[in-house]
């Protein structure tokens, strides 16, 4: 049974891999509303799901988190940084010129500078051999970059430069790290339209975390390496 850590695990694909990976491994997951967690951890069949409070925008949040996470297991085996925000959605097609510059820094905020906020606070509780997941998304790959959601883009592929990064300074540690692609899933980020279900984009996701040939330095979508 391994330890898993899951930042965002309220709704969407957050909650579908606590749902998913608790079933037969220790699972913390993130949120920012007590009452709301105790909810979402009474609704599993299973008891091997727990949680903190965290605000993965804000230090002192990440860090009470973290101290809390250690109350409750002694170290994280795979972490996976699933916490993120589309401002205002996906529907809105905003031009980069009209595009607010407190919405790209916001969701700088969360997207990229709160991945290495986790980080940053959870690899020192990490052993050699562990993994570090962070769900990027299409719209940040550099290569076949389309328009609209400047914000979120950016944040994207600014999430992937850190992966690099990460991967080639933590591989001293033995920790590996990789981005991965979901698809476009049918979440209140990705609305109803999109091709994937949660469960299906899940399945994807926890196959590819428990692989035992898990590569690093990597940016995957449905264990096909894509280009940056």
């Amino acid at each position: 049974m391994k330890n898993i850590f899951i930042t965002g695990g309220s709704r969407g694909i957050g909650k579908g891999l606590v749902e998913q990976f608790s079933k037969n491994h220790k699972v913390i997951f993130t949120v920012r509303d007590k009452n709301q967690a105790r909810l979402i951890v009474d609704s599993f069949e299973h008891n091997n799901a727990d949680y903190v409070i965290m605000d993965v925008g804000e230090n002192e949040s990440v860090q009470n988190g973290v101290k809390n996470l250690k109350s409750k297991i002694s170290s994280v085996d795979i972490l996976i940084n699933n916490a993120g925000i589309l401002i205002p959605g996906l529907k809105h097609k905003i031009n980069a010129i009209d595009t607010d510059i407190d919405t790209i820094m916001e969701t700088f905020n969360i997207n990229t500078v709160g991945v290495l906020r986790v980080c940053k606070a959870i690899t020192p509780f990490m052993q050699p051999n562990s993994r570090i997941i962070n769900i990027s998304s299409g719209m940040g790959q550099l290569e076949g970059m389309g328009t609209g959601s400047l914000a979120y883009r950016l944040s994207k592929t600014a999430l992937n430069a850190m992966t690099i990064v990460l991967s080639q300074e933590l591989m001293v540690k033995k920790i590996k790290v990789n981005a991965i692609c979901p698809g476009w899933v049918q979440t209140d980020m990705g609305g109803h339209d999109a091709a994937l279900t949660v469960q299906e984009s899940v399945e994807s996701i926890k196959k590819f975390a428990l692989d035992g040939n898990f590569p690093s330095g990597k940016f995957l979508r449905h264990g096909e390496v894509l280009p940056w």
